[in-house]
């Protein structure tokens, strides 16, 4: 069962340097600090996947959107081509007529 966040009644914890005196050099931080960098940490590091999953849909979408552009650039060329092959086709035969 997970335990329950500590706390935040503002007190301070005290840490200290082993290889300096305890009475010099105190740093005291609040516990609400701590616990804000920890929340920052956390929320930073769930992101990750977000921006990831995001990239991926982005880069399939380009792909999409260029795979669409080159299907309908090669529809208008084939109907180009079929327009000029039977634009020959029709002179071929009027010139055997005459």
């Amino acid at each position: 069962m997970p335990s329950a966040p500590p706390a935040q009644d503002g007190k301070k914890s005290q840490h200290s340097h082993a290889d300096h005196s305890d009475d010099l050099h105190q740093c005291e931080v609040s516990d609400q600090i701590t616990d804000s960098v920890a929340q920052t940490n956390v929320a930073t590091m769930g992101a990750g996947p977000g921006y990831a999953a995001l990239q991926s849909m982005l880069g399939q979408a380009q792909s999409q959107n260029i795979l669409m552009a080159n299907m309908v650039s090669a529809q208008k060329q084939n109907a180009m081509i079929g327009m000029t092959t039977m634009t020959q086709s029709i002179l071929q035969m009027m010139k055997r007529r005459s």
